[in-house]
């Protein structure tokens, strides 16, 4: 386990970075390459319970698309392009197959890969980087701009139960669509009004996804723009002001009316509960990522690190430059190992 900071020049410099990283922290790279006007990056490791996880990443400049190859795969266009990190993942690795079309790869119901991204990023500047380990899974926050920060995470979920598979990846945007700037997001934009980290939101938009073998049917399932997602992240959807707009924010309803304390000042931090959808339509818990919790931040400042007992948390806020106030007090915090 370990943590790394750090500034980056930009998208090509920070997935080198994350490359180096991750080779310290016992993955395997299977391949490092440029590719249009960025880098691919395919990593694999063997998770403590022995499952083999496999993720795809692509750092881009200004490219379009969900598998950012042809403008034809593009399924929204019209949509903002990337500048910035995509991920998504897979369980092998081809050497002949496309970056984000490895074997099991990450596909929506049309059949298409699909990734989650960190984007516009600074092509020339990237404020601040945050690298974090805790058992298999790696926590990546981004500054974009000054205090306002982006997020990915990918990994094993720490498990509840015996399940096969448990492999996941997430990120602020969906790779085909990161159709809000993030530094001017309209205030109107529904798909802004809860932390862009696990969570669902409109249009069918991938916000998170699970590799799952339950119920005879085996393969990524994604937290997305519906009333019963096959993934759900129910204490990251709603938002302050207004808490009930969806079936899945009772927890977040919660939490934000007890946080932080009137007593401490203090936020309590809240798992990041990952429910699947069985046969039968209802959800099951099946795990929660490791090393990050879902905050208040009203108290915090960005980056500030708390403590609990022994260990040590870094505090990122979630909100947008101009959303107000419904999120600005969304944040999320990562466990700090040195």
């Amino acid at each position: 386990m370990s943590y790394q900071a750090g500034v980056s020049t930009g998208p090509n410099d920070l997935i080198d970075k994350l490359r180096i990283f991750l080779l310290a922290e016992g993955w395997t790279v299977n391949l490092f390459a440029a590719i249009g006007a960025g880098y691919r990056l395919h990593v694999q490791k063997t998770a403590a319970d022995a499952t083999v996880m496999y993720f795809n990443f692509r750092s881009a400049i200004n490219e379009k698309g969900p598998t950012l190859i042809t403008e034809d795969n593009n399924v929204n266009e019209g949509y903002g392009n990337v500048t910035g990190l995509v991920v998504n993942g897979s369980t092998g690795y081809d050497v002949g197959e496309d970056w984000d079309t490895q074997t099991g790869c990450s596909r929506d119901e049309a059949n298409k890969s699909f990734g989650m991204c960190m984007s516009p990023m600074s092509t020339t500047a990237i404020p601040a980087y945050y690298f974090f380990t805790v058992d298999d899974t790696v926590n990546i926050a981004v500054e974009v701009t000054a205090g306002k920060f982006q997020f990915m995470s990918f990994g094993l979920l720490v498990k509840q139960g015996t399940i096969t598979g448990g492999q996941f990846f997430s990120a602020s945007f969906a790779s085909y669509s990161p159709y809000y700037d993030w530094l001017a997001a309209g205030t109107g934009g529904s798909a802004m009004s809860a932390p862009q980290y696990f969570s669902a939101s409109t249009g069918g938009n991938k916000k998170g996804a699970v590799y799952v073998d339950v119920d005879s049917t085996a393969g990524w399932r994604a937290s997305q723009g519906s009333s019963t997602p096959d993934i759900m992240f129910p204490c990251v959807v709603g938002n302050k002001g207004n808490y009930n707009t969806v079936s899945q924010s009772g927890l977040c309803s919660f939490f934000w009316s007890h946080a932080p304390s009137s007593y401490n000042a203090m936020s309590a931090m809240c798992l990041i509960y990952t429910l699947l959808k069985r046969a039968d339509e209802n959800y099951s818990l099946i795990g929660w990522p490791a090393g990050v919790r879902f905050l208040n931040v009203t108290n915090y400042g960005p980056a500030e690190e708390i403590t609990y007992g022994a260990e040590t948390w870094t505090v990122f806020h979630a909100d947008s430059l101009s959303i107000a106030p419904s999120n600005m007090y969304c944040g999320f915090a990562f466990k700090k190992v040195v």
